[in-house]
């Protein structure tokens, strides 16, 4: 059961027979019985949740999956007025259950399937899932119970959804077909609306919202964008805004899909898709089933270009690439990570699905990865840096630092070299200098010219966030907020910054300016610091409520003084 405790069944038979209508169950079987939709079935459930006129419900049932029939003709069906049946129709499209449009005139109305389809169609209405929570759960339901019956059954590229590429990745010479190209679709539709992510909105109904970007990213074309625009659910855009948000989507690490159920080079809609929250992807994940996304392009390593940074490893949103191991031995590991078991080839059991696929995500072949970046607390791309110094590009470098450490100037300078202790280079003679690397690669940092200053991703200025305390917790929790777009403010009771990195470390040891400097970083960011604040005392969480702030970061460090034991 994916619903909440309190659920109760209301067993509407005329609901029930709607929902095999869109299952294209056999006409006739009775609801709930063989052969048809089970009460307590996520199909069931999101349409009881959302329909409550038994009159819409009774002309629901001259509906027909993927068979276009004008309100004319429905109403015979169903044996009631015309302009009654237009009417309910209309209501019936508000809500998400159906698909409105005019042609040659005339009223069409009908139903697609449940997902890509009905399900995203009700969630998106924001009003509706405010009042019926429920149907949040009802659509994750849908790929807990569905999923794994699925598994299996898509042959490459013919999934329910697939993956588009971004163009810009893709070597000319090896494409195969426009169809496979987001640009054909947009340039090929003359029509289009943008809504908000109805995956995004499910999780966040689930408690499970990620953060990425919700608002905006789903576009519709031809009938699917007049749909949204007679139902009031989308925006009408342009396609050069359409672009501007393909790009945007791009540049915040999201994905291509469409669905892919219009036929061979067609498609309603473009997703921009996150491995967290996108239903497809995550049910892909969780059963396994990656041939119900597959793009048909293979990916292929450019080895003359990689550095082993694994960057792509550990954002590719479905874990279909791992981390591979290069020792310096007579004798290096080979695993073989390009044999796969699917469910084309076997049984699909349970032991075979990843259910914990968030938790249970496997970066790394069996035999591991670089023990340096196992070995670094920041887990950074050791190898991946150390290479692109080797290349000159020491910002890249930096840039590569600075996703997983916020601090590199300091740590280079107080760091206790772990990566260096495990480095097998020390197996033959001595091991990589990587901190003083690392330090080198960081000494832009304290030229405010050459500096490297990250792109913010998101616009969460609305969203106040308040980080209590500035020592080196509280300054990467303001760093990696600021650059996911939050409005962070750092409250420090002592009047310099820095914590104990400024009032415990002797500068011997490290340069009070290098402290300055990487605070410069995160103040360019808009990071606002107050200090001789003490909160608790000058101000309260409940007043930092009061002033806007959503959420609170207490970063207040755990020193104490000791003793040196000496009479």
């Amino acid at each position: 059961m994916w619903f909440p405790e309190d659920y109760v069944c209301k067993y509407d038979k005329n609901i029930m027979r709607l929902a095999n209508i869109v299952a294209r169950k056999k006409p006739g079987v009775e609801p709930g019985g063989k052969g048809s939709i089970q009460w307590g079935d996520p199909e069931y459930v999101i349409l009881e949740a959302v329909l409550d006129d038994p009159v819409a419900v009774e002309v629901s049932l001259g509906l027909a999956s993927f068979e276009k029939r004008s309100s004319k003709e429905i109403a015979k069906i169903v044996q009631k007025d015309e302009a009654l049946t237009l009417q309910k129709l209309k209501d019936l499209a508000v809500i998400g259950v159906c698909i409105w449009n005019t042609v040659d005139g005339e009223e069409i109305f009908w139903c697609g399937s449940w997902i890509p389809g009905i399900m995203e169609i009700i969630v998106n209405n924001l009003d509706l899932v405010a009042k019926h929570p429920i149907v949040g759960y009802a659509m994750e339901g849908y790929g807990r119970v569905r999923g794994p019956k699925s598994s299996g059954a898509f042959p490459p590229g013919v999934g329910l959804m697939r993956v588009i590429p971004i163009e810009s990745a893709i070597d000319g010479n090896s494409k195969a077909c426009s169809y496979e190209e987001i640009s054909k679709y947009l340039d090929e539709n003359d029509l289009f609306t943008v809504t908000a992510c109805s995956c995004r909105t499910d999780r966040e109904v689930m408690g499970e919202g990620c953060g990425h970007l919700k608002e905006d990213m789903c576009i519709q074309m031809g009938w699917a964008a007049e749909y949204y625009i007679k139902t009031g659910r989308g925006r009408q855009i342009t396609r050069e805004e359409a672009y501007e948000i393909i790009k945007k989507a791009e540049d915040n690490g999201l994905m291509h899909q469409i669905p892919n159920i219009d036929g061979s080079g067609k498609t309603h809609a473009i997703c921009n898709c996150c491995g967290c929250s996108c239903l497809s992807l995550r049910t892909a994940a969780m059963y396994k089933n990656v041939d119900m996304v597959r793009s048909n392009y293979i990916s292929q390593v450019d080895s003359e270009k990689c550095v082993a940074c694994g960057q792509c490893v550990e954002n590719c949103p479905v874990n279909a690439i791992k981390l591979g191991q290069k020792l310096c031995s007579s004798k290096p590991v080979v695993t073989d990570i390009t044999t796969k078991d699917t469910p084309r080839d076997l049984n699909w059991e349970q032991k075979y699905w990843n259910v914990d696929y968030r938790t249970n995500r496997e970066n790394v072949v069996e035999s591991g990865t670089s023990p340096c970046k196992t070995a670094c607390p920041a887990h950074i791309a050791v190898q991946g840096y150390i290479k692109l110094a080797s290349l000159g590009k020491y910002k890249e470098a930096l840039e590569l630092i600075k996703n997983e450490n916020p601090l590199p100037a300091i740590c280079g300078r107080i760091c206790n070299r772990r990566c260096e202790d495990a480095c097998t280079r020390g197996d033959l003679d001595d091991p990589i200098a990587i901190d003083e690397i690392k330090k080198f690669i960081s000494e832009q940092d304290l030229d405010d010219k050459n500096r490297f200053i990250p792109r913010i991703k998101h616009d969460y200025t609305d969203k106040k966030i308040a980080v209590i305390g500035s020592g080196p917790a509280g300054l990467s929790c303001a760093y990696f907020l600021a650059v996911e777009g939050y409005s962070v403010t750092v409250f420090e009771k002592e009047e310099k910054l820095g914590g104990m990195l400024t009032l415990g470390i002797p500068s011997f040891r490290l340069e009070k300016n290098i402290v300055d400097a990487e605070i410069d970083v995160i103040k360019a960011l808009g990071v606002e610091f107050k200090t001789g604040v003490e909160v608790g005392k000058d101000v309260t969480l409940s007043s930092l409520r009061k002033e806007g702030y959503k959420g609170f970061y207490i970063a207040i460090g755990a020193q104490g003084g000791r003793k040196l034991g000496l009479v």
